[in-house]
Parts: structure tokens; sequence; C-alpha cells
């Protein structure tokens, strides 16, 4: 990953590509990056599948994904004329090609791309996960500006050095947004730990949680001048909460390691089934990033 690295925003010919054109431009402006906007051109399955044959690339779809990607360049230059917008073309393996351009990017920017709402696509679920820079996974708004109540940005915790990287990245987020930021703990929950129709003990108290995710609201309050920090602690599924809470929200931070409530694999598990499942925007930082100035 690099800092000072551009922007990229991965962009097809989708049903909700100018809403992914939208969110990466307005994160580019806000971040002062310069955008790259890229297409893949898929290898034939021939070529995929099997290292030693031969398969010629479609130059037809590349040329028209060239063209394609410099009529929005010249339209998104035109519109603001101090952006520095460049296109590119790779052939390949879409995850693969995404993957290797977020060594060189500071932010990765594609569509959910699944088939209705709540879904992602393998491919934007892959580079979400094997990305190294953080990845924006775009979901259409749940409504138009102003009709949805006050925008909200929300962010799960655990007390992981990742999770708290996350928590300064999304509330850079809420405040570039003038939103609220709600920052969640979810202390999960087991069904029946004792077998059927045995009774779980008692939870146990929430007060440690709920003092550092105090401590964490106040670290953020002093660190982000001006944004509003909502503490939530909730015993339950760690993925079921942050998607129910998704379900208002502009967007949802995950770490992509974590804890307890973020456990395991290079994508955490709830990290993984929050990216598939959500019902906003989901940020995913792949890296302990404490600063005023995130993605």
């Amino acid at each position: 990953m690099r800092t000072d690295g551009p922007v990229v925003i991965a962009l097809a010919h989708s049903p909700h590509t100018e809403d992914t054109l939208a969110w990466g431009i307005t994160e580019a402006v806000r971040m002062d990056r310069p955008v790259r906007l890229v297409g893949v051109v898929d290898l034939p399955r021939e070529a995929a599948m099997w290292a030693w044959a031969v398969a010629v690339p479609d130059a037809t779809g590349a040329v028209a994904a060239k063209g394609y990607l410099d009529g929005v360049a010249d339209r998104e230059q035109g519109r603001r004329p101090d952006l520095r917008v460049s296109t590119a073309i790779l052939q390949g393996v879409p995850a693969a090609e995404l993957r290797a351009e977020s060594q060189d990017a500071s932010l990765l920017v594609v569509g959910a791309g699944g088939r209705g709402r709540g879904r992602v696509s393998r491919v934007a679920a892959h580079v979400a996960a094997h990305a190294q820079c953080p990845v924006a996974v775009v979901r259409p708004p749940v409504a138009p500006d102003g009709t949805d109540g006050a925008p909200r940005v929300v962010v799960g915790v655990d007390g992981s050095a990742t999770s708290l990287g996350a928590a300064h990245l999304a509330a850079a987020a809420a405040r570039a947004r003038g939103a609220q930021l709600t920052v969640v703990h979810v202390r999960p929950t087991v069904a029946e730990p004792y077998g059927p129709g045995l009774a779980a003990p008692e939870p146990p108290d929430a007060g440690p949680a709920r003092q550092a995710a105090d401590e964490l609201a106040a670290l953020l309050r002093e660190r982000h001048p001006g944004v509003d920090v909502e503490v939530v602690v909730v015993d339950d599924d760690p993925a079921h909460a942050l998607v129910t809470a998704s379900g208002d929200a502009q967007l949802v931070v995950v770490g992509s390691r974590g804890l307890g409530a973020f456990p395991g694999m290079l994508l955490g598990s709830v990290s993984n089934e929050v990216v598939r499942t959500a019902l906003c925007t989901v940020l995913v930082t792949h890296e302990v990033m404490v600063t005023e100035h995130g993605a």
C-alpha cells in the first residue's frame, strides 16, 4: 500500500457502475489523490485454466473497454479540471489483476456486483480479502441524501490493533461526510452452548466492554474534532449485528483481521460476512492505521 498512491476505481458495464464511480471520485477529491480508472478484460477460459494453452486475447473487447474508460475520464476531467485521471486496461484474471493494482494504490474501489441487494460478486469478495490497501465495496445508497435521516458511519471494534485502526478510518470518513459515527462492540453469543434445553448462564457484566468502548470513543473525539460518536455494546452474533446496523448507514468499516469478535483467516469470518451481505458500502482496512486522514 502507498499512502501517496492513486484511488483505483474498477469499472465495468453494469447497472451500478455510476454509483461506484461517483463514490470513488468523491473519495479521491477528499483525499487529494489522482484517480486511476481500470477495466479488466478477462483471459479466454482455456488460457486461464491451462498454462500451456495458447489463446489470443480479445482485442475488440479491449479496444471497446479502453474507449469506454477514456470517455468516462474525459467527462470527469471536464467536471473537475483539477482532478488527475488516468485509465488502464488490464488483461488477465480480474481478481488477480485488481489485487496487483492494490500494491501501489491508496484505495481500491470496486462495485459489489452481486445479484440482488446484500450480495457481492466473487471478484469483489476476493479483492476485499486479499488486497494490500483499503478496499471499498460499493453498493447503491439506500435512499437519496436527505431522505433517510442523519448520515451515519458504522465501525465494528473488538480491541484488536486492526479494529482500532478501522475505528480511526471510520472517524475520518464520518468527519468528511458530516455523519454520526456509531462504534459497535459485539459480545458474541452461542446458541444453546450446553446442549438443547439447557439454559445458558447470564451474560457477564458489560461494564469492562462498555468502559473500553467509551475510552475509544473519547480518543476518537479528540483525534477527529467535531465527530459525533455513539457507542453501542450488544450481545449478538457479530456479523448479524453489523449487517443489521448497515441497514440505515452510509458506510460500514471493518478491519481485515481481529481477535475475539473478529476471528481468523486472511479476512476474518465476521468481516467476510459483512462484505458479502451488508446493505450499504463496506470499507475494509488491511493495515493498522491510526490517523486523522484515513481513506
